[in-house]
């Protein structure tokens, strides 16, 4: 009978697609609220991430659609057309989730860019942006085209233009590697900064609190390659998946998590955001290397750069003498031109002229 037929979609997706939007916004709304508290202006990667949570949001309303249209847990239709309707959602599905989650890395790597300044770190972050939009676009018209989900369920079988087997493990597990690859895309600048070990490691780990998401895609990659090649065995049994849908869901609100936790410093007493803290180093290291160059500038006896700035405006004090000029308005618009001198002495200087233009008008 239909109802003891398993449906792809389980009460434990449903719960998915409410919390972890709900949970998802919650931490972004943080991230606005640090933002707001450390008096930083918002930037391409807060109104990015935004972005990203609302077309994640299209995932959860794919779920809630074929929940109400093939039933949660048990299908209360035919089976033949419970399956039919999964495959699609699962399709649907996969199409959603490569966009969201390019746009998650994009947003990440922004951030990185408005924190290291760097110029080759600049065009490096540019370079990976290009590359994660070029991965989300191929990974979405892979699976658009790779074949008909409905027509593979029906028949049994289907022309498949590209394995849908290579698919899914091309699209998880690019995924994760992407992700790996942006978390580690911070630690080159790290290591050469200028400070103990310790403190780079402290902000190493500030960057890497995104880890978890990580975990997400790593369970998702092991939960398909166990069901992936059973339910091309028996194309009806598509609620096989039901548990890899969870965390199809799950990765992209991790990592909008993920994205937004290194933000979040403002928010606990002490607390910094990333930024502030690279901006300190820097402006330690730029002192530091300002004291080494005048230490060196009076061990050889030339003037330091503050002591020169001092001198060349000491020495442009003498300026040229100008006429002061006073121009008197008659009643019926005509000027009477008058000028005389004005010099002021400087103490112990030499003098400066300044020159006045006064109009005076006759009633």
């Amino acid at each position: 009978m239909p109802e003891h037929t398993p449906s792809l979609i389980s009460t434990g997706l449903v719960v998915v697609s409410v919390i972890f939007p709900i949970l998802s916004v919650l931490c972004i709304y943080l991230r606005f609220k640090a933002r707001r508290i450390s008096r930083q202006m918002f930037q391409a990667d807060d109104w990015w991430i935004i972005a990203t949570w609302i077309l994640s949001l299209s995932l959860s309303i794919n779920v809630f659609i074929y929940a109400r249209k093939i039933g949660v847990d048990y299908f209360h239709e035919d089976a033949l057309s419970g399956a039919v309707d999964s495959a699609v959602c699962l399709v649907v599905a996969s199409l959603l989730t490569g966009i969201v989650l390019a746009c998650v890395k994009i947003s990440i790597l922004l951030f990185y860019k408005r924190i290291f300044v760097t110029l080759k770190f600049r065009i490096a972050a540019w370079a990976a942006i290009v590359f994660v939009s070029c991965w989300g676009i191929a990974m979405f018209l892979i699976v658009l085209l790779q074949g008909d989900p409905a027509e593979f369920v029906i028949n049994g079988k289907s022309e498949f233009r590209i394995d849908p087997v290579a698919v899914g493990f091309t699209q998880v597990g690019s995924s994760v590697a992407l992700d790996i690859l942006v978390l580690c895309f911070p630690l080159p600048v790290i290591y050469r900064l200028k400070m103990p070990t310790k403190k780079k490691l402290l902000v190493g780990l500030i960057f890497w609190l995104g880890i978890f998401c990580c975990v997400a895609a790593i369970v998702r990659l092991v939960l398909l390659g166990q069901v992936l090649t059973r339910v091309l065995d028996a194309p009806t049994q598509v609620s096989l998946q039901s548990t890899q849908f969870i965390f199809l869901i799950l990765e992209p609100h991790c990592s909008m998590i993920a994205a937004c936790l290194p933000c979040l410093g403002p928010l606990f007493a002490g607390g910094r955001a990333p930024e502030s803290i690279i901006r300190s180093v820097r402006s330690m290291l730029s002192l530091a290397s300002r004291n080494s160059s005048q230490q060196s500038s009076k061990a050889v006896g030339l003037p330091s750069h503050d002591e020169s700035q001092a001198e060349l405006r000491q020495s442009d004090l003498a300026w040229p003498q100008s006429q002061n000029s006073v121009h008197i308005a008659k009643a019926d618009g005509d000027t009477i031109p008058t000028h005389y001198d004005e010099d002021i002495e400087l103490q112990n200087r030499d003098r400066i002229n300044v020159t006045k233009g006064v109009d005076v008008v006759r009633g």
